[in-house]
Parts: structure tokens; sequence; C-alpha cells
């Protein structure tokens, strides 16, 4: 609940002055952070936001990482193309 509460917080608070789009982007970030609700808990920070964020960038990594290991693929295919 206190996750839940804090996003609610955060994209009302922080949200305030965004469009629609950004908004709503907002929150599909903010949802990211409820993958590691077992961390946030254990987490010792006065400002729950803070894991909250960490925990974002954790998937945000994640996704790039994946995203870097696609890209070599498909320029090692690009490359194996071209030489035929």
């Amino acid at each position: 609940m206190l996750i839940q509460d804090e996003t609610d917080r955060f994209l009302r608070n922080y949200g305030r002055g965004l469009a629609k789009l950004e908004k709503e982007s907002l929150y599909n970030i903010l949802q990211l952070s409820k993958k590691h609700t077992q961390a946030i808990g254990q987490s010792v920070r006065r400002v729950p936001v803070h894991a909250i964020i960490m925990s974002v960038l954790l998937e945000h990594q994640k996704q790039l990482l994946l995203l870097t290991d696609q890209v070599a693929v498909l320029e090692e295919r690009i490359g194996e193309c071209s030489l035929e």
C-alpha cells in the first residue's frame, strides 16, 4: 500500500504540470517499480520515492541491456548478409 500511495502522490504532485501523454508515460514508468516491492519494503530510506525511482532505473537498465544485445545480433546478421 505504501508504494501505491507514494506513486499516486508523486503522480499527483509532479504530474500536475504535465500534458496527458506525459502523465500516462509517468504512470507507466512508476508501474515498473511494482516489480521490486520487496526491495522497496526493505529500504531504510525515509523518502519511499527514492527506492521507487531506483526500481524504475533498474528496470530501464535491464531493458537497455536487452536492447543492446538485440542490436548487436541484428548488426551481426546485417554484416553476414553484406558479405554474401
